[in-house]
């Protein structure tokens, strides 16, 4: 199955990139195809990163030109009636202004980066003109909170040495210059590093996976098992969560497409997102001790729960689930289980009666 897909890889590449005439695609049409491909919004295209578009791009067989220009036409439409919907929900009053102390309070860190003016509100302009879901974004909204919460327990400035023992961990990790005081930029600096995405360090036929799931996910996985044709499984080590849930079962259909198999370790943890990846694995096992985590989803102001089991919302995870021959009754497990800003870790009676583990000796006693 692996080789198949690196060959139908290979003859979407020769399709679709074929050269044109210079004088054909104008430079808007060619900066909208790059920033189509260019996943992750960094400027820089690798060969894995548009590769994974164009798959996205040819789910439904070979397209032409015309079907790549109305995909790119079809794509921003989306991409606009998506942010306008999103507005609407928090704009109640329908003005086109967002007051930032009307919002939910779970929003407010990351939406507030959209404030240019700084006058407390956020236009309908602003919000276009900015993408909230951007690392830089998100790593300013949430180490913004973040910051604010260390100075509230711990004073300011906020000082490793003195710090109780419990947070003595987190503020090393924190503290990038290593001189003893953690500020409000390396906060920002370290959830940027933690943003930017899972890594897989091989060893082996094995491949440890640990970092947060997101845009540049699936791409990574096509490049580490075209680079790794050895790899036969994921050790997911530390994966906390995605930024990015399309990504993420993007790439774990990619895992299973390839053949990948899932484990985690003893002392490994997977939550939220980490768990879907998990699913994924043609062969799935895990050791005593490993950690898994599930929690509701919320969009927005809008949570999982408060949509009707027959929304279309929830088909995202039910038909990836469906894939991956778990049963339904998990994702409605994963609503009940714990709301969107809370997590609960699954016992081993769950893990067995939703079919975790797949493959001979998948649980080790």
């Amino acid at each position: 199955m692996r080789q198949q897909l690196l060959r139908s890889v290979a003859l979407i590449l020769a399709g679709s990139c074929a050269s044109s005439p210079a004088s054909d695609p104008s430079l808007s049409r060619s900066s909208e195809l790059f920033d189509l491909l260019d996943s992750d919004g960094d400027g820089s295209l690798s060969p894995f990163e548009a590769l994974d578009e164009l798959l996205v791009c040819s789910e439904g067989g070979p397209f032409t030109r015309d079907d790549l220009a109305a995909f790119l036409a079809q794509r921003a439409e989306d991409k606009l009636a998506e942010d306008r919907g999103f507005f609407d929900e928090v704009d109640p009053d329908q003005d086109d202004m967002v007051a930032l102390d009307e919002l939910p309070s779970s929003l407010v860190p990351m939406v507030s980066c959209l404030d240019e003016d700084g006058d407390g509100l956020i236009s309908w302009e602003e919000y276009v003109a900015g993408d909230f879901e951007t690392s830089e974004l998100l790593a300013r909204g949430e180490g913004a909170e973040l910051y604010a919460e260390l100075v509230d327990e711990l004073g300011a400035p906020v000082r490793v040495d003195g710090a109780p023992l419990d947070f003595v961990e987190e503020l090393h990790g924190l503290d990038l210059d290593e001189d003893g005081i953690v500020t409000a930029q390396e906060v920002v600096e370290a959830i940027k590093i933690e943003l930017s995405g899972a890594t897989f360090d091989v060893s082996g036929d094995t491949a440890i996976m640990r970092g947060v799931i997101c845009a540049q996910t699936p791409s990574r996985v096509l490049e580490l098992s075209f680079k790794n044709p050895s790899v036969r499984t994921l050790v997911l080590q530390d994966v906390p969560g995605s930024i990015d849930d399309v990504a993420n079962l993007r790439a774990g259909r990619y895992i299973r497409q390839l053949g990948l198999g899932t484990h985690v370790p003893a002392d490994g943890m997977v939550a939220s997102g980490g768990t879907d990846l998990f699913l994924a694995g043609a062969h799935r096992s895990a050791e005593p001790g490993a950690l898994f985590g599930i929690h509701s989803w919320a969009g927005g102001p809008v949570e999982a729960t408060d949509l009707p089991r027959d929304h279309e919302d929830h088909r995202l995870y039910l038909d990836y689930y469906a894939e991956m021959d778990i049963p339904t009754d998990f994702y409605w497990r994963t609503l009940a289980a714990a709301p969107p800003e809370d997590i609960h870790w699954m016992t081993e009676e769950e893990l067995k009666r939703f079919g975790f583990f797949l493959g001979a000796g998948a649980l080790q006693e």
